[in-house]
């Protein structure tokens, strides 16, 4: 069974959309539009609806083989190093970014091992995609 997506952004072309899983949608929202992340939130947006890479904001997520259509939204400002894990998949010829997962507080460079599987589990799910 497909999980469902709601589309927040799409650039004017409508080439690249950008989404949340439905399931996790409240917590994600509520951190994106939150005070103190919001700017940095819209920052990696514009990024992507404009087809750039910028490491320091959004990356792969190395982890896998299982794993290979997942990327990180980096959060690092103030001090801070949270992730949010996205799947990005091609539809119709259109880049669609999904973002799944909130995680906050990370605190090394190597991605705990309970979340290595979390995130190769995030890798194999399939979307339907709400416009």
């Amino acid at each position: 069974m497909a999980r469902e997506t709601i589309i927040i952004a799409k650039n004017t072309h409508e080439t690249t959309l950008i989404g949340v899983d439905s399931s996790n949608a409240a917590e994600i929202l509520q951190y994106v539009l939150s005070d103190s992340v919001n700017s940095e939130f819209k920052q990696i947006i514009s990024i992507l609806k404009d087809n750039l890479r910028n490491k320091e904001k959004y990356c792969k997520a190395n982890v896998s083989e299982k794993a290979k259509n997942m990327y990180e939204m980096r959060f690092t400002n103030n001090g801070r190093n949270d992730r949010i894990y996205c799947q990005e998949m091609t539809e119709s010829q259109k880049r669609v970014i999904i973002m799944i997962e909130l995680y906050q507080g990370k605190k090394s460079q190597e991605i705990p091992k309970g979340w290595k599987n979390r995130i190769e589990t995030m890798g194999t799910y399939k979307y339907e995609i709400k416009k």
